[in-house]
């Protein structure tokens, strides 16, 4: 039987949406082998209506899913030095990365120990941790000691002007990108599997009612771009019931909301995606299972052009597209690229 590595995942107990899906997805994959430090409390079942109304996004889609873990969380960083976990994931290093600093004058250990050091930066811009005005001004210790290059690091917003800031403007965008990307991973939000949709679910309104994108909302929508739903089983409802549904870049080019109108098994219409830096996320949204477009009078010509034969195939993409992107998806693939083993079920 495939051995289950331990994982200590080590993050800022805030709303993250890279780690907590991430550390979602690890939990349906590894069951109680992950160890979270500390208790990641929004993820858990006995998370409370007012705790969740306080949350940014109203703590829609990733919070409040999983049962309780029997985990032991004491004295989590000396065991994880003395090699007790197999794995050790810095969740949120953009915004907190007092455990990489911790962790880095340990890493000869850790490597004696064969323990694995994975560091996640899934902050809103492309500047890569800890590069850029943010740590170059602010930060104290400084330098704060570099991740990439010294254990597996991956980031979210991950574009060639990533590459310029690392590299000091020394560098031209895509030749830094091509060098960075020999220690650097990129990867993408996910969505717990239990908000895919069947597929089947009957559509009676042509775009789905929150409506982000300024200029399509002008035309469409005169209330504005603010949010419309009280509770997330609204937003879905609403989602499902829509055949297509509007999206854009917001602070960064993912967004979860992408992955919301997908597993609803609504076709994302996405503003400027041919814009998006090819080693930025989301990945694999293309004509097959989304509409492109950047203008609001383009996209408006353009739905009312799909016939239904087309529009069913690309329902089918999106919703297959969001399905591919489960938590759990995410959970094997981080597990494949270090080299770790991939339970074939949870461990009981």
């Amino acid at each position: 039987m495939t051995p289950t590595p331990r994982v200590l995942f080590l993050h800022a107990n805030g709303e993250d949406y890279l780690s907590d899906a991430l550390l979602h997805g690890l939990r349906s994959v590894l069951g109680d082998a992950i160890v979270d430090v500390p208790r990641r409390d929004g993820l858990y079942q006995d998370l409370q209506p007012d705790t969740r109304a306080k949350m940014y996004g109203l703590g829609f889609t990733l919070y409040g899913l999983l049962p309780e873990a029997q985990v032991d969380r004491t004295w989590s960083m000396m065991h994880a030095v003395d090699g007790e976990f197999d794995v050790i994931i810095v969740g949120d290093v953009h915004r907190n990365w007092d455990p990489w600093v911790h962790l880095r004058s340990h890493l000869s250990d850790l490597r004696a120990h064969e323990t694995t050091v994975v560091v996640i930066d899934g902050g809103d811009g492309p500047v890569l941790y800890p590069h850029g005005p943010t740590w170059w001004k602010r930060m104290r210790p400084w330098p704060l000691p570099r991740a990439h290059g010294r254990v597996f690091m991956f980031k979210r917003e991950l574009c060639p002007l990533t590459a310029r800031v690392r590299y000091y403007g020394l560098l031209p965008g895509k030749l830094g990108l091509r060098l960075l990307r020999r220690n650097v991973e990129p990867i993408a939000f996910s969505i717990p599997e239990e908000h895919l949709a069947t597929g089947t679910e009957e559509k009676t309104q042509l775009l789905g009612s929150h409506v982000v994108d300024p200029e399509v909302a002008a035309l469409v929508q005169p209330e504005g771009t603010g949010y419309r739903f009280a509770t997330q089983e609204a937003y879905f409802a609403d989602l499902r019931a829509s055949r297509f549904a509007v999206t854009t870049k917001k602070a960064g080019w993912e967004c979860l909301r992408h992955y919301e109108i997908a597993a609803a098994g609504c076709v994302p219409c996405f503003r400027d995606l041919d814009r998006k830096p090819e080693a930025c996320a989301p990945f694999g949204l293309d004509e097959s299972n989304c509409v492109a477009y950047s203008s609001a009078a383009e996209l408006l010509a353009r739905l009312e052009a799909i016939g239904d034969e087309e529009y069913a195939a690309l329902r089918a993409g999106a919703l297959a597209w969001a399905g591919r992107n489960t938590t759990r998806e995410r959970a094997h693939e981080l597990l494949r690229v270090i080299g770790k083993p991939v339970p074939a079920a949870v461990p009981a």
